[in-house]
């Protein structure tokens, strides 16, 4: 949660696109959505609030065109999705998306907002692939219980 919504998830190493291994997407999920369910956005000045606007209008609407773009192209909004005009020009809902193409822009590039793009995996060989087929400098993060398996992949 911190890893991608601190900041509204406008920082360079915010996880913004999510594999998860098939076996385990839909209890994560279940549990991601009543997380982000928990976010409470608004103004930084009010002490519940956990997650504030974009830096600018231009950035949510940025933001929101890819959304929308991933959507059309066949991705499951599970929560979120819309800017939010009632805060402000510079809101946007935390949003996550699952069955993200992987050519869309959602996917391919940095998306500085509060969208998670999911999609699923089925081999190590295929989410090794899939993680360094990218040409932006993504940061990554990689999740296991198994050790061994951390320490294989992490050398890929």
């Amino acid at each position: 949660m911190a890893s991608k919504f601190r900041n509204a998830g406008q920082t360079c190493v915010c996880a913004d696109r999510f594999l998860l291994h098939e076996s385990i997407e839909e209890n994560f999920l279940s549990k991601f959505v009543d997380k982000v369910k928990q976010l409470n956005v608004g103004s930084g000045m009010n002490k519940e609030v956990t997650m504030g606007p974009l830096i600018s209008t231009k950035g949510a609407n940025i933001v929101h065109s890819k959304v929308k773009e991933a959507v059309d192209e066949g991705g499951e909004c599970l929560i979120g999705g819309s800017l939010m005009p009632g805060l402000g020009a510079n809101f946007y809902e935390p949003t996550l998306i699952r069955n993200v193409n992987r050519a869309s822009k959602l996917w391919k590039a940095e998306n500085f907002g509060p969208v998670a793009a999911i999609s699923t995996f089925h081999t190590e060989e295929e989410v090794v692939e899939t993680a360094n087929d990218t040409t932006s400098g993504l940061a990554a993060y990689f999740c296991s219980q198994n050790l061994e398996r951390v320490f294989r992949v992490s050398r890929r």
